[in-house]
């Protein structure tokens, strides 16, 4: 008989998980997003051993949009680990807080304990580390969470304000390279979801980003399983899939953001004609 090798399988020993995959569709597909149910036509659902990375333009909103997602599936009881490298964990949960109040809690104070006291219930945790941070302490804090509070969701933002000041040159991009594999093969074997925020490269602000818009090498977005892009639309801004793995499926989500809530709500079909009538009205009278 053959001596078996330990990283070769036959059909045999993956049976029974194709069957449990083609019988449970929607518990392979993962958690689903309440805010912006399109997420979930595109991607699916959320999915453990997943890495994710968005980017979008400065000062569009990817630190809201970020801190929506991640409680909307903390809500759901997704154990979560935010690192905060741009914004402190301070002005982050004061963001979160009004996303989880619906309301903007400066003008509601004397709700303010019975909010906090509800949002301390979360399984949502925060690293200190703040600017430029060593990668092993950020690693090795990463799977002390997974290993004690059983984190299945490491939220990342951003990778340039992280790894600022280390490496010169091309040992800049290769650095930024290492670190992308690093956070890839721990997604795998920690068997956790890593959202990763990388900012884009410099193009013209006119023109649409593309998945080749993400700073550094096309090791991002190689190794990622999901590209989302918040993009500057003619009318509206909208969130784009430009990668999924999972399914192939692509798109897009026009949305209106609410300052008062710090949250992004999908613009309905009609909302989308009155946008493109409008615009068209005022390109035609600027022309005349």
């Amino acid at each position: 008989s053959r001596i078996p090798h330990k990283q070769i399988l036959d059909f045999r020993s993956l049976k029974d998980q194709v069957y449990r995959e083609l019988a449970n569709p929607d518990q392979v597909a993962g958690r689903k997003c309440t805010s912006l149910p399109t997420l979930n036509t595109i991607l699916q659902g959320h999915r453990r051993g997943e890495l994710t990375i968005i980017t979008g333009p400065t000062g569009i909103g990817k630190t809201s949009i970020i801190s929506q997602l991640s409680l909307d599936y903390c809500m759901q009881g997704v154990n979560t680990l935010w690192g905060s490298f741009e914004i402190n964990n301070v002005r982050l949960v004061k963001k979160m807080m009004s996303q989880f109040a619906v309301k903007d809690l400066e003008h509601s104070l004397d709700e303010f304990e019975d909010f906090a006291t509800k949002f301390s219930q979360l399984p949502m945790y925060f690293m200190k580390f703040f600017g430029s941070s060593g990668m092993d302490e950020v690693m090795d804090a990463m799977d002390y969470a997974v290993y004690v509070y059983d984190v299945e969701h490491v939220v990342l933002d951003n990778l340039q304000f992280m790894t600022s000041g280390q490496g010169r040159g091309f040992e800049r991009f290769e650095f930024l390279d290492a670190s992308i594999e690093k956070f890839r093969k721990f997604a795998s074997l920690r068997n956790v979801h890593i959202t990763l925020v990388i900012h884009p490269r410099k193009e013209d602000e006119n023109r649409a980003l593309s998945t080749s818009s993400v700073f550094g090498t096309a090791k991002a977005t190689q190794e990622a399983d999901n590209v989302l892009i918040i993009q500057k639309g003619k009318f509206t801004r909208y969130l784009e899939v430009t990668k999924n793995r999972f399914s192939g499926r692509l798109g897009k989500i026009p949305y209106r953001f609410d300052p008062e809530t710090n949250k992004i709500y999908e613009r309905t079909p009609r909302e989308m004609d009155e946008l493109r009538k409008n615009f068209k009205k005022t390109h035609t009278e600027q022309i005349l």
